[in-house]
């Protein structure tokens, strides 16, 4: 993340990537364990915010199968047919890139 190429392709030149920022961990500990389902259910229902639930499966820090859960759980006025989606195959540039719903 700290190739030169790699950081112009992504737009965000000049910065230095690390895996973990310490000061950025520390700030979020406040929300650890926080439920936050009900905020996101409301988003959804009371706004035009569209809300993107991102979780990598080869990701050992993140909690991919929770997300799924959390997010068909979610209690909000397109619940049911959210949960009647099957995944799709995401592409970028034509090419797999994981899976959506």
């Amino acid at each position: 993340m700290n190739d030169a190429t790699v950081q112009e392709t992504l737009g965000v030149t000049g910065r230095k990537w690390v895996e973990c920022e310490k000061l950025v961990h520390s700030f979020l500990l406040g929300d650890w364990m926080t439920n936050l389902m009900p905020q996101v259910g409301s988003i959804l229902d009371n706004t035009d915010v569209e809300v993107l639930v991102y979780s990598g499966n080869k990701d050992w820090i993140c909690n991919w199968r929770g997300g799924e859960a959390w997010t068909n759980d979610t209690k909000w006025k397109g619940k049911e047919d959210f949960n009647k989606q099957e995944y799709a195959e995401w592409l970028v540039d034509g090419k797999a890139a994981g899976n959506l719903k």
